[in-house]
């Protein structure tokens, strides 16, 4: 028998809540105590998030609104039951030969499947799939599939101890700078049954489209392996196919396929067109039957890096050339979209891709304190040409910076690594892999430090990950790179700027902010933000004008954006009244443009000396009253964010 895919997603969901461990009393004979779940059932639709379907509902009120977050923080104490009913059916006629798994992409975070009251397996971790096997419950008639999602692990905020997190869940729904504490729990991913011979062989298929430019062709490279008992069994052959057409086979269980192909390149957007092709990888028998095959979509470019002109010896390759050009990296720093990033659609990421698109970034930097992206983020970026800088799920805390380092924790990491490389590794848009955010060796808490290398044993670890799963593309420890955190003025001409990171906030005057980008030194910018308000209207909209006294309007913005408020401090101090407030809120976003538009400038001018400037950050998560965004919580571009697309597409 081949495999078979039964998609479960949609809106036949149900979920009800728990108080912590009473589904398991619910599993014994005192099941009578616990009859009823804490919260009663609502409808849910996966993917989805738990925080999302109680607001559907009317189990909690809008945490969008003013300080109501607060009010909805008790749903990260509870445990939830996401369940359906399975169909009947699925393993008639294949006399016991088949077995029938449950695959999820991704669960948020960790906790039980079961089926009907057996269970049949515990997960943890929100970066890698899991699988579970339901053929014996479901040959005994249970039909009820029940995930349980367990309390979620606390001690993962924006402040703490890098070196203390060992739980492989996104760090930024606990509270950053830019969004308060609305820790996720849900399936973010796609969910699936999957029926399969008892007995057979699986593909997994690496596929990477190059360019050699010397000769200026396409290139295809393809490594697949066939698993299994029957995985090399007879005369099965592996087939390749690009677009239909068969350009390469082999013997079962392995192929390794290099071979040129009549393709056309994918250049970034604005400088030509992105052509993607279907690659199709199959396990055939010796009876022509198709056991197993993978379909993924290639685009065909070469991304190389190069030394920038005039750099130091120790200093990282960060002049990027793409099919033999070199570029500067206009780039934004991309966060999730929502702290329920479950609930993201496609729709919200193409709003936004598109954007930064029509503004003229050509990469986008996925932060390390989430998670992998949705797969059609990569999807739409591969589509729109624009180049992504993907970190693994490493970030820095401020009162220590360092990732664990013990065998345990760089076995888990690296599982979770592999499983990236999986997932994203054919994705033409993919050009750097990044250890991990601001991972840095601290002497004293608060104080950035000095950032790590690949000598330590987890960004060790990670780069040896990718020399072999992915050697085409680049690895870095870390970002920021180099001798410095961040760029200090008494130091330019030094060389020890490489990859840095800041400022974020600037209190001086506008020359002052002038003077220091003309004598900037740095060989990459790959974080850099100035404050900016949100509009009034998205103020209004959101519960943040609803105060007296501008001592009032201060606690209620520090709900969101505490870390951004001194030039609102100042204006305060210096006796302004809020009826005054659209004038300051107004004059806000203009220094904004001004300040972020003049420091691209400058640094674009300095190419290739400067070999890129990332923006922190691209989109508000929450609707920030000031943050550092080019795009408000609803995706409206603020003035600064036209203010660089007219210096990044001139």
């Amino acid at each position: 028998m081949m495999l078979s895919t039964i998609w479960l997603d949609g809106e036949d969901w149900t979920l009800l809540g728990w108080r912590r461990n009473d589904w398991e009393l619910a599993r014994t004979p005192a099941a009578d105590k616990v009859a009823n779940p804490d919260v009663a059932p609502v409808a849910m639709p996966i993917p989805g998030s738990v925080r999302g379907a109680l607001l559907s509902a009317g189990v909690i009120a809008d945490p969008t609104i003013g300080l109501q977050s607060r009010d909805a923080e008790w749903v990260e104490h509870r445990d939830w039951e996401i369940r359906r009913q399975l169909p009947d059916g699925l393993l008639g006629g294949h006399d016991g030969e088949a077995q029938l798994w449950l695959h999820c992409a991704e669960l948020d975070y960790a906790g039980a499947v079961l089926l009907g009251d057996r269970e049949v397996g515990r997960f943890q971790g929100s970066f890698v799939p899991h699988e579970f096997d339901l053929t014996e419950p479901y040959e005994d008639g249970e039909r009820t599939l029940r995930i349980i999602l367990t309390a979620a692990p606390d001690g993962l905020a924006q402040n703490g101890w890098t070196s203390r997190i060992r739980a492989f869940k996104p760090r930024f729904s606990y509270g950053w700078d830019w969004t308060p504490r609305m820790v996720s729990a849900g399936i973010p991913g796609r969910v699936r049954l999957e029926q399969r011979p008892r007995e057979g062989a699986r593909l997994v298929v690496s596929a990477r489209g190059d360019v050699d430019v010397s000769r200026e062709t396409a290139v295809l490279e393809v490594a697949a392996r066939a698993v299994g008992s029957r995985a090399a069994e007879g005369s099965a052959t592996v087939e390749v196919l690009l677009d239909g057409e068969v350009v390469g086979t082999g013997p079962a269980p392995a192929l390794d396929l290099r071979v040129d192909v009549p393709a056309d390149r994918w250049e970034l957007a604005g400088r030509g067109e992105q052509p993607l092709y279907e690659c199709r990888v199959r396990l055939v028998s010796g009876g022509g039957l198709t056991l197993d095959e993978t379909v993924q979509r290639l685009g065909f470019r070469n991304v190389s890096w190069s030394s920038p002109e005039g750099a130091p010896a120790d200093a990282d390759t960060w002049l990027c050339s793409v099919n033999g050009t070199p570029m500067f990296l206009a780039g934004v720093n991309w966060v999730p979209i929502r702290p329920d990033y479950a609930d993201v659609t496609e729709a919200d990421y193409r709003l936004r891709l598109q954007q930064y698109r029509e503004l003229g970034f050509a990469m986008v930097r996925v932060w390390g304190g989430a998670g992998l992206e949705r797969p059609i983020f990569y999807d739409l970026c591969d589509e729109l040409g624009l180049l992504v800088w993907q970190e693994f799920p490493l970030c820095s805390s401020g009162l220590d910076n360092e990732p664990p380092s013990d065998p345990e924790f760089i076995t888990d990491l690296v599982r979770v690594a592999e499983s990236y490389v999986q997932r994203i590794g054919h994705h033409a848009c993919l050009a750097l892999w990044g250890g991990g955010n601001e991972l840095t060796r601290v002497d004293e808490p608060a104080v950035p430090g000095s950032p790590l290398t690949s000598d330590h044993p987890t960004l060790g670890a990670l780069r040896r990950v990718i020399a072999a799963e992915d050697p085409m593309r680049r690895y870095i420890a870390t970002s920021p790179t180099g001798p410095r955190f961040e760029a200090d003025a008494a130091e330019f001409g030094l060389g020890l700027h490489h990859d840095v990171h800041g400022p974020w906030e600037f209190t001086g005057t506008k020359e002052e902010w002038q003077q220091y980008w003309d004598h900037d030194d740095a060989l990459m910018r790959s974080e850099v933000g100035v404050v900016g308000a949100s509009s009034m209207s998205l103020l209004e909209r959101h519960g943040l004008l609803e105060a007296s006294s501008g001592a009032e309007l201060r606690q209620l913005w520090t709900h969101t954006s505490g870390w951004w408020l001194a030039p609102l401090d100042d204006w305060l101090e210096e006796g302004h009244d809020l009826s005054e407030l659209p004038h300051w809120i107004e004059r806000s976003r203009v220094r904004q443009a001004e300040m972020l538009a003049y420091a691209a400038q400058r640094s674009k001018d300095r190419f290739p000396q400067c070999t890129g400037f990332f923006v922190w950050l691209g989109h508000d998560t929450f609707p920030c009253a000031v943050s550092l965004s080019l795009l408000d919580y609803d995706g409206e571009p603020k003035p600064a964010a036209r203010a660089l697309g007219e210096v990044f597409t001139d």
